[in-house]
């Protein structure tokens, strides 16, 4: 009974009427071929840029207007160029009409990079302020050339000097490149600053700089990827630029920086002051110290001086330390005579000398019968570092 009802269940089956298009080769009439679905022709689909798990996208977004949207087109492939020429992954651009009818564009990329890729340059830009003030115009433009050409001199890329008012008296600023000492890291950000110089009357000076300005960073090794005339608070122009730059979480370490020595010798009158503040820069720059500025100031009705000098930053744990130093050495000895006091004083720092301290500044102090003195000297770490400068 089992096996009549198994062979009673597969005559049903295959006793069904087949529907399907499938043909066979006595079907293949051309009224069949009419009614036979051909599947369309595959095409592949576009593939989209490899990005790693966890990446985030970023937009680069302009303020540029263009008239004509081929004008925008040429203007984002020259931009994309230029992030790539920087170090970056772009992803491709987009060109946008406005709500004003003008075009303008944005593109894609990934605002990080790994170690041992093209990467951005670790640049910081910083200013130099000159302690000193001056009444004549004359003579602080003086002494701001003095000072940029100290800084060029010790291999420091200036991007610009720039006078102004601090009070009733001139001072001045300059402005300058100098490499940031990133910790050693898997993978950086990029960040985009803008670096804003110079004064011009006309915007079409200003746009005549922005050449000579990006050439100035790329001969730094920062690439610039774009550059305008932009309005200043006083109506006159300036040059701004745009580049990008390397960054970690450690924040900014920059390879050098500007210490001061302030002097305690007295003069009666600035010029001595000023000329000794000279005679003192010579002996650091001797000592390898690059000294950029030296100026008087006053002490009480008499006057003293300042120099400025720039140190390399030893960065390591525990702390930063400078390159070099201005240390103080005090006598214990004790001198009747405030004669026999600058006596021992020379003596001592020929003693210095010999030994290889530059002494730049000394003092005799106190009353009769209790005179001492005192030297400054340049000391320098025994750390070895490379030249960041």
């Amino acid at each position: 009974m089992k096996n009549l009802g198994l062979s009673f269940l597969a005559f049903a089956v295959l006793s069904v009427p087949v529907h399907s298009e499938t043909l066979g080769l006595t079907d293949v009439t051309p009224s069949a071929l009419e009614q036979a679905k051909i599947p369309a022709v595959s095409k592949p689909a576009p593939v989209p840029p490899v990005i790693p798990p966890g990446v985030t996208i970023a937009v680069y977004a302009t303020d540029e207007e263009f008239t004509f949207d081929s004008d925008a087109e040429e203007a984002l492939d020259a931009r994309i160029e230029a992030l790539k020429a920087a170090g970056i992954t772009t992803l491709g651009g987009r060109v946008a009409k406005k709500e004003n009818r003008k075009y303008t564009f944005a593109v894609d990329y990934i605002p990080t990079v790994k170690q041992g890729a093209q990467l951005p340059p670790a640049a910081l830009v910083e200013t130099y302020k000159s302690g000193a003030g001056y009444w004549s115009s004359s003579d602080n433009e003086e002494a701001m050339n003095a000072c940029s050409a100290n800084f060029s001199g010790a291999g420091v890329t200036v991007l610009g000097a720039y006078a102004y008012k601090n009070g009733k008296d001139n001072t001045f600023a300059v402005d300058y490149l100098v490499k940031n000492a990133l910790r050693p890291s898997p993978e950086y950000d990029v960040q985009f600053n803008r670096y804003t110089g110079g004064k011009f009357t006309f915007e079409s000076e200003a746009e005549e700089a922005v050449e000579g300005y990006t050439a100035v960073f790329k001969r730094a090794g920062v690439t610039v990827t774009r550059g305008k005339a932009v309005k200043r608070s006083d109506g006159d122009y300036s040059v701004q630029l745009e580049y990008p730059v390397r960054t970690n979480k450690s924040g900014p370490r920059p390879a050098f920086s500007v210490s001061r020595y302030n002097n305690r010798e007295t003069f009666t009158f600035d010029s001595d002051a000023l000329a000794a503040a000279r005679e003192r820069m010579a002996l650091f720059s001797g000592a390898g110290v690059p000294a950029v500025h030296g100026f008087a100031v006053k002490n009480g009705r008499d006057h003293s001086f300042t120099v400025d000098f720039i140190v390399r930053n030893i960065y390591q744990q525990g702390g930063t330390v400078p390159s070099a130093a201005v240390q103080t050495y005090q006598a214990q000895e004790l001198f009747t005579f405030d004669s026999e006091a600058k006596a021992a004083m020379e003596e001592k720092a020929e003693a210095f000398g010999a030994a290889g301290l530059t002494v730049v500044g000394s003092a005799v102090t106190g009353s009769l019968r209790n005179y001492t003195y005192s030297l400054d000297y340049i000391t320098k770490a025994q750390v070895p570092a490379p030249p960041a400068f």
